[in-house]
């Protein structure tokens, strides 16, 4: 039996959401080993988003089976304001199966995606809409320069930037500095860093100069409009993490006859599983030291009492016939502590 009325129906205002939306999607299953530094990065993630972006956006964390302190973490972000919409899982649904989440239920007109390990700078944004502007036809923008072509040589949409007048093509080298970030940020080994300090990537710029970009884009971060966000749905998703799947993500966008494109200047920043030194000066610099309080900067990850093991497998590691049992041990143990 229903008493009264309900007061929704007296008149009160639906919340209106506004033109950007920025989607996280986390999952850190515990918080020791690779991901004991995750927590404190996702906060950090969180903190520089608020500080770089200009105007009002919608922050969605997508939570793809956290464990319960950072589902309860989150929670407490939400209370306080600093998230404004929260989807926690209680299981892994895959990075491309909370894709189909995201880009089925958020709101905004533009779409924002990133990895919760991403660190946004001053001027993303203003940077990835001036080149959606100058390259109508840009689909997915990424603030970071694309090292690689997802697709390898069988995308054709960006064929049509030949043809428009305006536009000029060509290839350039970044500097060594935007390569060497980047390959930390992933944690590279230095003759893949010295490497593409000497590829080129190819760039497209108008001809006045007054826009250039790095013909491709990165999965850990991009802008979207969510119109064609909706289009290329249902992605596939049948694993927690896929290359096959993150592949169907941009064949349709290029079936769609729309670009990726980036930016020449490393506008986010990668900044994995560890809060190393060179970006805890950055945090501090940039945001006010928003690092978890009583978490430092690493300089030796390893305890002094399991040097000895360390030294051990990385001795083994280099005889190919231990190399995939190794590998093997690493990948049934990752799951087990995932799933637990």
């Amino acid at each position: 039996m229903r008493k009264g009325q309900n007061p929704a129906k007296l008149g009160i205002p639906a919340y209106q959401p506004h033109r950007l939306g920025v989607a996280v999607l986390s999952f850190i299953p515990t918080l020791e080993g690779y991901f004991a530094d995750s927590l404190a990065i996702l906060k950090v993630q969180i903190e520089s988003l608020r500080a770089s972006t200009p105007g009002d956006f919608d922050l969605f964390v997508f939570d793809n089976g956290s464990c319960a302190a950072v589902q309860a973490e989150l929670q407490a972000l939400l209370q306080a304001g600093r998230i404004d919409w929260l989807l926690a899982s209680r299981h892994n649904l895959g990075k491309t199966g909370a894709l189909n989440w995201i880009f089925g239920a958020m709101p905004n007109e533009w779409i924002v995606y990133a990895d919760s390990d991403v660190l946004f700078r001053r001027g993303w944004l203003e940077a990835s809409l001036k080149i959606r502007e100058a390259f109508p036809a840009a689909g997915m923008i990424s603030a970071q320069p694309a090292f690689f072509d997802v697709l390898h040589g069988e995308g054709t949409a960006h064929r049509q930037l030949a043809g428009e007048p305006g536009n000029r093509l060509g290839e350039r080298k970044l500097p060594a500095a935007v390569v060497n970030e980047y390959c930390q940020g992933i944690g590279a080994p230095p003759e893949r860093a010295e490497g593409l300090r000497e590829q080129p990537v190819p760039v497209v710029s108008k001809a006045d100069g007054s826009v250039e970009a790095v013909v491709g884009a990165t999965h850990m971060q991009f802008l979207i409009e969510r119109e064609l966000a909706r289009q290329i749905l249902p992605l596939p998703a049948t694993r927690g993490l896929a290359s096959e799947e993150d592949r169907a993500l941009d064949e349709r966008i290029d079936r769609a006859g729309r670009l990726h494109l980036s930016t020449l200047e490393p506008l986010v920043y990668h900044m994995g599983n560890r809060l190393d030194e060179d970006l805890a000066a950055e945090i501090q610099r940039d945001l006010g030291g928003a690092m978890e309080p009583g978490r430092e900067a690493r300089k030796s990850e390893v305890p002094a009492g399991d040097r000895g093991w360390l030294k051990l497998f990385e001795s083994l590691s280099r005889f190919r016939p231990f190399q995939k049992r190794l590998q093997r041990i690493y990948h049934l143990l990752f799951e087990y502590y995932a799933q637990r």
